[in-house]
């Protein structure tokens, strides 16, 4: 259906000016179709137009229908996706494959859209607004085994693919019927059971009190590389988590990251990187939440000359003990650490003096070391506070980890007024684009299994809510030359 028939222009005398469609078609009509073009090249007999597909998906992704089925019936029922598409209806599976080959390019798409935004002016790369969310994985959260039940499927599996199998009991229900079904879940379960044993030796090297029973630890089968964890709603299930940096001023999603992680940590320096090869070395500023604030997080931070703009969480737990008579227990900020001494002194003027340092590992086999400070016994127990500072039968310990004193200045800084008033704009930008991605593009679960389909599907909708934006601010900078020409 090109322009010139008659279907396509009533439909396009029906289209208002601002619909997403026109939006959509202006914004993809201004990318590089260089990159996308050349992944049909030299591929047989001639292919849809991957630009008009490309406008159809996006076109989806804003109208919040994120899964390759839905696209295949809007193709054929929805005016402005036969407008978009000039009457395309591909067939599911084209649907699915294109979905996976566009993951290939959709960040140089996003990169193309953050440099046309620079050079026209909309964006600001010396401060963005960095903050995370969990979304759930394409996999069951019912239907997770662990090492026992695992292996008793690997094995029956084995048995029926090899033709060893002679029982005459009928087959379990999670059987698939045919042989590439056997061959395709064997498969993931050679890989889900290379993913559990990880995760139980990490679970092995933590401390007595922190390790789970081996047991208990479990992978799924769907989606076996989508770590476990509680999402958003408290829901425990496979997911993974997604990083947002956005311009505090134009709210446009200047870099992104999908990780096979249920946490925020860890990040930091990853996107800062990403961010800064985007930016060309422009990057200044950064806002984030208390959970990009670590000791490790501010050395990557300072060793990056960024300044991190980030809450530290409270010091250790103590806050939140009880001592022996029932109250809250004293918290270790009212006692002074001495550098000079290497110890701390309690509110009553007695020293915690130095028993020694231990190492504690952090995300991405990285460490910090930490030292343990204990009072002594004789002056603990003879203490008018002990009843209001101890909470066990030994005497007071404070723990501290190595370059808390960062920590420490930091605090400092974001109690300064500039840094306050800098600091709201972080709540005004980057949370409004996780409630954008889930209120109004309902993005609350990935439609493909894998990290790389996901990471697809979160290039789709950062692109797609990229060039809505954009496009408001490219006729913002119209409508306000029109009026002081």
């Amino acid at each position: 259906m090109p322009a010139s028939d008659q279907r396509w222009k009533q439909i396009d005398a029906k289209l208002p000016p601002d619909d997403l469609a026109r939006i959509v078609r202006r914004q993809v009509e201004q990318l590089d179709r260089s990159e996308v073009d050349r992944m049909y090249s030299g591929r047989g007999q001639e292919p849809y137009d991957p630009i008009l597909l490309l406008q159809m998906v996006l076109y989806q992704f804003l109208k919040g229908r994120l899964s390759p089925a839905s696209w295949e019936e809007e193709a054929k029922l929805n005016e402005a996706m036969q407008w978009l598409g000039h009457g395309y209806t591909p067939a599911r599976r084209t649907w699915y494959d294109f979905r996976d080959r566009i993951g290939d390019v959709i960040e140089r798409l996003h990169d193309d859209v953050t440099q046309r935004a620079i050079e026209q002016g909309h964006l600001d790369p010396t401060t963005v607004a960095l903050d995370g969310t969990s979304i759930a994985a394409c996999a069951s959260r019912h239907r997770m085994v662990n090492r026992n039940t695992l292996q008793r499927r690997q094995e029956l599996l084995k048995e029926l693919i090899d033709g060893t199998y002679c029982r005459t009991d009928p087959l379990p229900k999670w059987v698939p019927p045919t042989e590439s079904g056997r061959q395709d879940l064997a498969s993931r379960i050679e890989a889900a059971a290379i993913v559990l044993e990880q995760r139980i030796n990490e679970n092995a090297k933590k401390p007595s009190d922190k390790r789970k029973d081996p047991d208990k630890i479990t992978v799924s089968l769907t989606d076996p590389i989508a770590p476990l964890g509680r999402d958003k709603r408290k829901t425990y299930r496979p997911l993974y988590t997604v990083q947002f940096m956005v311009d505090p001023v134009s709210r446009l999603i200047v870099s992104y990251l999908c990780q096979a992680s249920a946490t925020d940590a860890g990040t930091l320096a990853p996107m800062i990187d990403k961010t800064q090869k985007l930016f060309g070395g422009q990057l200044k500023r950064v806002l984030a939440d208390g959970g990009y604030c670590s000791i490790l997080d501010l050395t990557d931070a300072r060793d990056r000359n960024i300044d991190l703009l980030a809450p530290p969480s409270a010091s250790g737990s103590a806050a939140k003990r009880k001592s022996r008579s029932g109250e809250i227990q004293i918290p270790r900020e009212e006692f002074r650490f001495q550098a000079s001494l290497n110890c701390y002194v309690c509110p009553q003027g007695h020293r915690l003096a130095y028993l020694w340092r231990e190492k504690k590992m952090r995300m991405g086999d990285r460490y910090v070391y930490q030292s343990t400070y204990q009072c002594d016994a004789k002056f603990c127990e003879g203490c008018p506070l002990a009843e209001r500072c101890l909470s066990g039968k030994g005497p007071r310990r404070i723990k501290r980890i190595e370059g808390e004193e960062m920590l420490e200045a930091q605090r400092e800084k974001m109690a300064s007024e500039s840094c306050k008033t800098l600091y709201r704009l972080r709540g005004q930008t980057v949370e409004l684009s996780f409630g954008d991605a889930k209120g109004n593009r309902r993005v609350d679960r990935f439609h493909g299994r894998g990290i790389k389909r996901a990471r697809c599907e979160t290039g789709l909708l950062v692109l797609a809510q990229n060039l809505l934006r954009l496009d408001k601010l490219q006729q913002r900078a119209i409508s306000l030359g029109k009026q002081t020409a």
